[in-house]
């Protein structure tokens, strides 16, 4: 009994492994075009200026909501917010994947 469960372990194992090692994603490109390297950047910056502006709502849309411990906890939320936008934008800038 105990070397049959021992059995079945193994192989529900070695099947998992296999299957896991098939489902690998796809590769990331090695490089990027000059072209596609501006419109990428140019729309991670888009997703990030348009992502801050929504928490920003969000923050604004709490505040009239729930004054309790306000404007405390709004301002905290956006400076939060700020280092967050700020670094996003420092890493979008910085990206430079390798010219085809």
């Amino acid at each position: 009994m105990i070397r049959a469960i021992a059995t079945i372990t193994v192989v529900v194992l070695l099947v998992g492994t296999f299957l896991y090692a098939q489902s690998a994603p796809p590769p990331v490109p090695v490089c990027v075009t000059d072209e596609d390297r501006v419109h990428i950047r140019a729309q991670v910056l888009a997703a990030v200026d348009d992502a801050f502006k929504d928490n920003v709502r969000h923050l604004f849309a709490g505040w009239l909501k729930d004054p309790h411990q306000q404007p405390e906890r709004a301002s905290a939320g956006l400076q939060s917010s700020i280092v967050a936008y700020q670094r996003a934008r420092a890493d979008a800038l910085k990206w430079t994947p390798a010219n085809c």
